[in-house]
């Protein structure tokens, strides 16, 4: 179901969408792409890292989608570097392969998105307006990775911790974006009790931030193909 919040913007108007890609012709398809959706307005193309510094700069944009190869830097490397000079703004990264260590290096990174370049253009609008709604959305083709990384064979998987029931709900509100007033609300218990069942689940998993919980949400099977925690503006 569509969510009914406003997307993340600026006090002054819509989500300001800077485009950080190499192709000049993906990048004006996807701010044709971007154009057509309510309460959004692209604010520059940037091709490489330096134009890049320079735009998020000068626009400050709320959120920002991003090649991963660009003259100048590429990987975890762009990614390092949007979050220095546009650290607040949301970031969706558009890739051309989803590699397990892509997508691991990108939760770890703290990006909020990730989508293939293969996917439908109605996939990308979806990840674009969830992470601009301070989600995060990884893809069917995301967590099918997510869940490769968990599973036996595919390196060193996290160990899954012995949660509670009422620690699996509260985990599950904190993928789904909500925050601890929320959370309470829907359970019936106070905020005190959420802060505590946090606190608990950071120390029982070793995990710190909604992004890194949420990933163990997907690894546990609580949640699918888009993982949502709260803004972290």
């Amino acid at each position: 179901m569509p969510s009914t919040r406003s997307p993340l913007r600026s006090p002054a108007g819509p989500c300001r969408v800077a485009i950080v890609d190499r192709h000049r012709a993906v990048a004006d398809m996807i701010a044709r792409a971007i154009q057509g959706i309510p309460g959004f307005a692209v604010v520059g193309h940037a091709g490489d890292v330096a134009a890049m510094r320079r735009l998020c700069a000068r626009e400050r944009p709320d959120l920002v989608v991003v090649d991963l190869v660009l003259p100048g830097s590429s990987g975890m490397g762009v990614l390092a570097e949007v979050r220095a000079v546009a650290g607040n703004a949301r970031v969706l990264i558009f890739a051309s392969v989803l590699r397990p260590e892509l997508v691991r290096g990108a939760l770890l990174s703290g990006a909020h998105g990730l989508v293939g370049r293969a996917a439908p253009l109605e996939e990308f609008c979806a990840a674009l307006q969830s992470v601009a709604h301070g989600r995060i959305h990884f893809g069917r083709t995301g967590s099918d990775e997510i869940r490769c990384l968990a599973s036996p064979g595919a390196g060193d998987p996290r160990p899954r911790a012995r949660l509670t029931d009422r620690e699996k709900e509260v985990l599950c509100g904190i993928a789904d974006g909500l925050s601890s007033k929320e959370i309470s609300s829907g359970l019936g218990i106070s905020v005190h009790t959420v802060v505590h069942h946090r606190t608990g689940l950071m120390r029982k998993t070793g995990l710190r931030g909604a992004a890194q919980l949420s990933r163990y949400a997907v690894e546990m099977g609580l949640v699918e193909e888009t993982m949502r925690p709260s803004p972290a503006r």
